[in-house]
């Protein structure tokens, strides 16, 4: 890479378009004090990203734009022109031009190749190729001394760019900033972890309470499937017990009056049984209740001899359809059997066809054994009534119990007769002794009928007691579950009560009372969003925590390869200072050295910590002389003329620029000058502002500038390398 053009049009004193194309490896800028030569100077600086106002000798940015007696330009710009055919510069660009504007308002715009970029990339793109704004390469008189009086760390940092290792200290630069970034990240990160954390353990134990009121919910509706269903049956035995109890009421009423009827019977038996026409009268009276109950008698006969008849039908349906069931389901099993070969075999033979076509296959094989009239055949619908031979036995037996006590009352009739019909004169004290047993005998049924009734009473009251707990659990299942989940509770078949099922719904009704919280769906909803944000965080903790090592990893790579290159090229410095200050003062030596440099203790109990430094020394022939501060300025200024030099020497530039560093120097020293600047053109272009005779002869490319009376400099241009052809 080398420099081939630097075009000035605006830029302080240059008010026209002006160009210097640098066509030899030494060129050479000469001119009167105040013509305007070191504007050259600082317009490579200029359009090479220096921010500094001082370095440019101005206060503001219009002090770079042209401004004379006949006029002033609106902006000032430098446009540099590079060969990058050995792609030097980090851009694929065989030509790369860099341009600057400042605008009298201050504004600064840069160009590379003519599209806009930021000061940034400009810098970032210079400093792959060893150029900067300000530094080794560009050196004017006055700060030729600078590298001398700067501090040890300041004197480091111009070493580590002059050793080409300021792309690396950029890049730890920006690796440290992007750590502290990092840590910051990672700090509020952080903080917005444990911001969350309360609140997601508060909605986790909400959660938790949601899903264990799930639990019991569906715990709940299990019971309450299993008990629900046992209330039509309660409430079909409390009606059966109240038609027991309304019948033993009958039954009692009618002892109470048969009791009544038979004291009255006892009175009149005591009173009017004496003559043989009362006793004819009495038979007669008895023989008529004989027949009348000979007549129920035969009527109930008749009722069970009915409801026999019925029920041995109602059986004999049953037993039928219970043997069609078998049969039909004997021939499901047959036909089912015969389908499933069939279907086998169709798929056996077309196994492609029919893959994933089950209803296709299932059709076939079907319409196959209709054809052969093989069908599938279902149970006909119950024709008989399994509710009916219960409802019948229940009568019979009520029939029974009737027909036995109308034996009993027939026998007893027929007892009585016989007494009347006997010869004995105390027939009616027999008749009383008779009808006072009766009496006992109902006395003691209506004694057997008190306390079934008593116990009809308590079954009913029990009856009722679990009824009204059936409602109560109906009423609260309708109210948490709703309508259909109620209906599906009480039309449930297959329930089947557990032990204590009454009181484990009591504690479940309790637990899951005591577990609701508010709006479950926005508590989960919540709870998911922030787990989910909380997963991100992670995520985000764990890439920054990444992201973290591989910069401390990245810094401490650098930090190792800085030391490393920056201890060879100080050591490689050493040298070639040492030469060239033996060559300016013809003997002496002369060397630099890492020191330690104190860091600025922020804390008293903290220890020292320590940063490196440069410094140097210097020995010159015949005197006794070490320090800097003895040096004369003739002296300062070769010693750092010899240190610039020896440190673009190590790591060349592609350019130079020496902007009246020879001014100090006598005849003699300025021919080692020159010979030094004959050995650094080997490796770097050499642009030279100066005075200096013997300087210019050492160039093959001389530019002149004047200034005129409105302050405009302009440029002449001498090529002494043509020249020598032309010569010969």
């Amino acid at each position: 890479m080398y420099l081939k053009k630097l075009e000035l049009n605006g830029f302080k004193s240059f008010a026209q378009k002006t160009e210097l194309d640098f066509k030899s490896k030494i060129s050479s800028i000469v001119g009167p004090n105040g013509s305007g030569k070191s504007n050259v100077a600082e317009s490579f600086r200029f359009v090479l990203g220096e921010q500094s106002m001082k370095n440019m000798r101005g206060k503001k940015g219009e002090d770079l734009i042209f401004s004379g007696k006949n006029g002033r330009s609106n902006r000032g710009s430098v446009k540099v022109v590079f060969d990058n055919r050995d792609r030097t510069l980090n851009i694929d660009y065989d030509e790369v031009v860099i341009e600057r504007i400042v605008y009298r308002d201050g504004n600064n715009e840069y160009l590379i190749n003519g599209t806009r970029v930021r000061a940034k990339d400009v810098l970032e793109l210079l400093t792959s190729a060893n150029i900067g704004a300000s530094g080794h390469h560009i050196i004017s008189q006055g700060e030729a001394d600078k590298i001398l009086s700067i501090s040890p760390k300041e004197r480091k940092g111009v070493i580590e760019e002059a050793l080409g290792l300021k792309a690396f200290v950029i890049k730890k630069n920006e690796s440290e900033r992007k750590l502290e970034r990092t840590d910051e990240n990672l700090k509020e990160v952080r903080t917005r972890e444990r911001v969350n954390a309360p609140r997601i353990r508060f909605l986790k134990k909400e959660v938790e309470k949601i899903q264990r009121a799930e639990e019991l919910r569906r715990e709940l509706e299990g019971l309450y499937a299993n008990f629900l269903p046992g209330k039509k049956e309660v409430e079909e035995r409390l009606q059966r017990t109240n038609l027991e109890i309304e019948e033993r009421e009958r039954a009692r009423k009618v002892l109470e009056e048969k009791i009544s009827q038979k004291r009255k019977d006892l009175y009149e038996s005591k009173n009017s049984l004496n003559s043989d026409e009362q006793k004819r009268a009495e038979i007669e009276k008895i023989n008529g209740e004989r027949r009348r109950m000979e007549e129920e008698k035969n009527a109930l006969q008749k009722e069970l001899a009915r409801n026999e008849l019925l029920m041995e039908e109602e059986r004999a349906r049953e037993q039928a359809f219970l043997a069609q069931k078998e049969k039909v389901e004997e021939n499901l099993k047959i036909y089912r059997e015969k389908r499933e070969r069939i279907k086998s075999l169709i798929f056996n033979k077309i196994r492609e066809y029919f893959r994933g076509e089950e209803n296709l296959l299932e059709e076939l094989a079907g319409e196959i054994l209709n054809f052969f009239g093989i069908r599938e055949s279902g149970i006909e619908k119950e024709n008989f009534d399994p509710e009916l031979i219960k409802r019948k036995e229940e009568e019979n037996k009520v029939l029974e119990e009737k027909i036995k006590n109308a034996d009993e009352i027939l026998e007893s009739l027929s007892k009585k007769i016989r007494i009347l019909n006997s010869d004995s004169e105390d027939a009616g004290e027999v008749m009383s002794r008779e009808i006072e047993i009766e009496i006992l005998k109902l006395e003691k049924s209506l004694g057997l009928l008190n306390s079934e009734i008593s116990q009809l009473n308590n079954l009913k009251f029990k009856l009722e007691r679990e009824l009204e707990n059936y409602k109560r659990e109906e009423n609260w299942a309708l109210s948490f579950f709703g309508h259909d989940k109620l209906n599906y509770f009480l039309n449930n078949d297959n329930y089947n009560p557990e032990m204590n099922i009454l009181e484990k719904i009591t504690r479940l009704r309790i637990l899951l009372e005591n577990t609701q919280v508010g709006n479950g769906e926005e508590i989960l909803k919540e709870y998911e969003e922030l787990l989910e944000r909380q997963a991100f965080i992670n995520r985000e903790i764990e890439d920054l925590e990444k992201t973290k090592e591989e910069l401390l990893k990245l810094i401490e790579e650098i930090s190792q390869k800085i030391e490393v290159r920056f201890r060879e090229g100080v050591e490689k410095i050493n040298r070639e200072f040492s030469a060239f200050f033996s060559t300016l003062f013809s003997g002496g030596k002369a060397e630099i050295f890492l020191v330690n440099v104190p860091l600025k203790k922020t804390d008293e109990d903290e220890m020292q910590e320590y940063e490196l430094g440069i410094d140097l020394r210097v020995s010159l022939p015949n005197k006794k002389i070490s320090g800097l501060s003895m040096l004369s300025g003739g002296e300062r200024s070769l010693t750092s003329i010899a240190l610039l030099f020896a440190m673009s020497s190590i790591t060349p530039p592609p350019f130079i620029i020496l902007d009246e560093t020879d001014a100090a120097l006598d005849e003699a020293n300025s021919k080692r000058y020159g010979d030094m600047i004959e050995k650094l053109a080997e490796h770097s272009q050499l642009i030279l502002i100066t005075h200096n005779r013997e300087t210019m002869s050492r160039a093959g490319l001389l530019y002149g500038v004047t200034m005129d009376q409105s302050g405009m400099s302009k440029l002449l241009s001498v090529s002494f390398e043509e020249g020598q052809q032309y010569a010969k």
